[in-house]
C-alpha cells in the first residue's frame, strides 16, 4: 500500500526542481527555437508573395512589350494581304477582260463559219433538189 509521508514530499519537490530545470534547459531553447523558425517562415513568405506581385507586373510589362512588338507585323501583314488582294482582283479583271476579247473574238469566227456553211447549203439546195427529184421521179428534169 501506498503510505503518505514525507518522501512524498521530497518526490514532489524533485518534480518540481526537474521541472524547473528543464523549463531553462530544455522547453525555453525549444520554444526559442520555434520561434525563430516561425519568424524565419514568416519573413520567406512575405518575401515570396513580394516576389510574386514583382513576377505579375513583370509579366505585364513584357506581355505589353510583346504587344507593341507586334503591332507594325500584324500591320505589314494586313497591308500585304490587302496588295495581294487588290492584285489578285487585278489579275481576275486583266484575265476576264481577256476571256471577253477571246469569246468576242469566238462568236465572230463562229457566226462567219456558220454563214459561209449557210451559204455553201443554199448553193447546194438547188442542186440537190434537183437530184432528188430525178430519182425519185426517176428521169432528166434538165
Amino acid at each position: 500500500m501506498i503510505d503518505f509521508n514525507y518522501t512524498l514530499l521530497i518526490q514532489f519537490f524533485n518534480f518540481v526542481v526537474l521541472l524547473i530545470i528543464l523549463n531553462f534547459l530544455l522547453f525555453k531553447p525549444v520554444l526559442r527555437a520555434m520561434n525563430k523558425r516561425e519568424g524565419t517562415i514568416n519573413s520567406l513568405d512575405g518575401r515570396i508573395q513580394k516576389a510574386k506581385e514583382e513576377m505579375g507586373v513583370f509579366e505585364k510589362e513584357y506581355e505589353e512589350q510583346m504587344r507593341e512588338q507586334k503591332k507594325p507585323l500584324i500591320a505589314g501583314r494586313e497591308s500585304t494581304l490587302a496588295e495581294a488582294h487588290t492584285e489578285s482582283m487585278h489579275i481576275v479583271e486583266k484575265a476576264r477582260a481577256e476571256l471577253s476579247g477571246e469569246l468576242e473574238h469566238v462568236k465572230s469566227e463562229i457566226e462567219s463559219e456558220s454563214k459561209k456553211v449557210f451559204d455553201s447549203l443554199k448553193a447546194d439546195v438547188d442542186r440537190l433538189s434537183t437530184e432528188v427529184a430525178q430519182k425519185i421521179l426517176q428521169r432528166s428534169l434538165s
